[in-house]
């Protein structure tokens, strides 16, 4: 087997490398002492194609595999020096738009995956339970299907839903 990168795969990797030390540095501390999200950071990684990296072709993203996508997000990781673009970036790729790729009806995947890829929505999942904190293997959460529906039963602390970004930036 071979563990070596393709030259398709390195020349990827610099490409992002070279995007986020020229696009996604500036005022990185400044914003970072006022507490603000860069929706417009956020737009340009959607833009350059970061939130449709790991989404199938099919449903409208470049379809790489995750070693791939994982390869490029350490390159976005070595350019830019918002690590909490990049976290939240990967947050919403691996934690909800997975999910969606896998489990999201049609309309689902339109009202709420092409958002997320094209930028103007901001997307998360709730994780956290009193007794587990972000602990994954601690949740107490459980779910039961019946019929054609779940039933949930557990306690969330921390639930954020979708953010349209369309708004303008604003302190958390």
């Amino acid at each position: 087997m071979d563990f070596q990168w393709s030259s398709e795969q390195r020349t990827l990797h610099k490409a992002v490398v070279d995007f986020a030390l020229q696009e996604l540095n500036d005022d990185v501390e400044a914003r970072d002492q006022r507490s603000v999200f860069a929706h417009d950071l956020w737009r340009k990684c959607a833009d350059y194609g970061v939130l449709s990296w790991a989404v199938p072709t099919e449903l409208g993203g470049q379809g790489y595999d995750p070693l791939t996508t994982t390869y490029l997000m350490e390159a976005l990781g070595y350019g830019c020096r918002d690590n909490g673009l990049t976290f939240a970036l990967g947050a919403q790729m691996w934690g909800v738009q997975m999910a969606l790729t896998h489990f999201a009806s049609p309309d689902q995947i339109a009202q709420y995956l092409l958002p997320m890829m094209q930028g103007t929505s901001l997307a998360a999942y709730a994780i956290t339970e009193p007794a587990s904190g972000s602990d994954a293997f601690a949740l107490k959460t459980t779910a039961i299907k019946l019929g054609e529906h779940y039933v949930l039963n557990g306690e969330k602390t921390l639930i954020l839903s979708l953010i349209h970004i369309s708004e303008p930036t604003r302190q958390y």
